[in-house]
């Protein structure tokens, strides 16, 4: 089987059976799972901080780390999630060593989070115009930082409660709650003729 036949048959392979090829050192299978998650881990790292350099040094550390442990790592239910919440811890432990602040249990509490709208801004203009686009963003950026966090991680990164509670360190039931009053807050603050296509979007993914 030459490189290209290898690489059509990985394409086909779900993300979790790609991860058990990168287990056993299949090369093709650590470019497939690179280049598939590069641009969301970006688009995550952007909400983190602002600093591109250190966001792609980050992603950059993490795959060199996943590839030199791959023997060591577990399999994974899911590959997106696991790279999410290690891209999270490794940008946040950068992000103290710059500003030179010791250690402590709270290091990974320590950060901003910031919603851009990038990709997710393609979908929503299908339901509301760039000024609406732009209130509705001021809206959101207006929400507390984990209420940000637990609502673009659900609905615009499709990862489940579970695993949003696992990346915020709170149990399912705290996340529920937590983006029950975050939708509140929109609905307070958003007009109905904005709010409600912006629910729709929600209620979509």
């Amino acid at each position: 089987m030459d490189a290209r036949e290898k690489k059509d048959m990985l394409e086909v392979l779900s993300p979790s059976e790609a991860w058990s090829k990168i287990r056993e050192g299949n090369n093709v299978a650590f470019t497939h799972i690179y280049n598939l998650y590069f641009y969301d881990l970006c688009r995550y790292g952007s909400r983190i901080c602002g600093d591109r350099e250190l966001i792609e040094d980050s992603i950059q550390d993490l795959f060199v780390e996943i590839w030199r442990s791959r023997n060591r790592h577990p399999q994974v239910r899911s590959v997106k999630y696991y790279l999410f919440k290690r891209l999270k811890r490794k940008i946040t432990k950068k992000l103290i060593d710059k500003r030179k602040t010791p250690i402590d249990r709270n290091i990974l509490e320590d950060y901003n989070f910031r919603i851009v709208f990038s990709h997710e801004s393609e979908l929503i203009a299908q339901q509301v115009s760039k000024e609406q686009q732009s209130r509705l963003l001021r809206a959101l950026n207006q929400l507390t930082r984990r209420q940000k966090e637990a609502i673009t991680l659900r609905f615009f990164d499709g990862f489940s409660n579970e695993e949003v509670a696992g990346m915020l360190a709170m149990d399912k039931k705290s996340v529920r709650n937590l983006i029950y009053r975050a939708m509140l807050v929109l609905k307070k603050h958003l007009p109905k003729s904005l709010f409600l296509p912006f629910f729709v979007f929600l209620g979509q993914k």
